[in-house]
C-alpha cells in the first residue's frame, strides 16, 4: 500500500516538474521570438537575411508538397511507412520507415497529389519484400538497403511515370512484437 502510494506521489511530482519546467523553456523562447517577430514587423532581415514576408512567399504548403531546390525538388509524405514483418504466416516485428522521393524536372507540377497512389504501391511492394523474407533478414546489410530501394524506385516510376531520380530511406527501425 506504502509502495504503491509513494510511486503515485513520485509520479505527481514528476509531472509538475515537467510542466514547469517546459514552461520555462517557452517562456526563454519566447523573448527571442517576440525579439525576431518585431524585427520583421519592421521590415528588418532576420538572421538569414529574410523578412517576414520573403518567409511568406517561402512556405508551398504542408510536409506532403515537394519543396524544390534547383532543377531538383523532394517529395515528403506526410507519414511513416509501418510494414509488418511476417516469418511462416506469423507478423514477428514492425519496419517503420521515413521516406521521401528525389524528383527531376521531368516530374508532374502536382506530383505531391499522387502521394495516396504511391503509399499504396509502396506498401504492396513492401509487403511482397516482407512475404520473400527480405525484410527479415539484416537491414543493415548494403544488399538489402540497395533492394528496398530499388524495389521502391520501380514503385514510383510506375506511379509517376516520368521525373523520379531516386527514392530517399531516410529512418529506418525495426521493432519486434511481443
Amino acid at each position: 500500500m506504502v509502495k504503491s502510494l509513494i510511486k503515485i506521489v513520485v509520479l505527481i511530482v514528476a509531472v509538475v516538474g515537467g510542466g514547469f519546467a517546459g514552461s520555462f523553456v517557452k517562456n526563454m523562447g519566447g523573448a527571442e521570438a517576440s525579439e525576431s517577430h518585431a524585427k520583421s514587423e519592421k521590415g528588418e532581415k532576420d538572421s538569414h537575411g529574410k523578412t517576414k514576408k520573403d518567409k511568406k512567399g517561402d512556405k508551398k504548403g504542408d510536409h506532403g508538397d515537394d519543396k524544390k531546390s534547383g532543377s531538383t525538388s523532394y517529395l515528403k509524405f506526410k507519414r511513416q511507412f509501418v510494414v509488418p514483418v511476417t516469418e511462416q504466416g506469423e507478423i514477428k516485428s514492425l519496419l517503420i520507415m521515413n521516406l521521401n522521393l528525389e524528383l527531376d524536372k521531368d516530374a508532374p507540377e502536382n506530383s505531391f497529389s499522387y502521394e495516396p497512389k504511391l503509399r499504396d504501391a509502396f506498401m504492396r511492394d513492401l509487403l511482397a519484400l516482407s512475404n520473400e523474407g527480405v525484410l527479415g533478414g539484416d537491414l543493415t546489410s548494403p544488399e538489402t538497403y540497395e533492394s528496398i530501394r530499388e524495389t521502391l524506385l520501380g514503385s514510383s516510376r510506375r506511379v509517376l511515370k516520368d521525373g523520379v531520380s531516386d527514392v530517399l530511406i531516410l529512418d529506418l527501425a525495426k521493432r519486434d512484437t511481443p
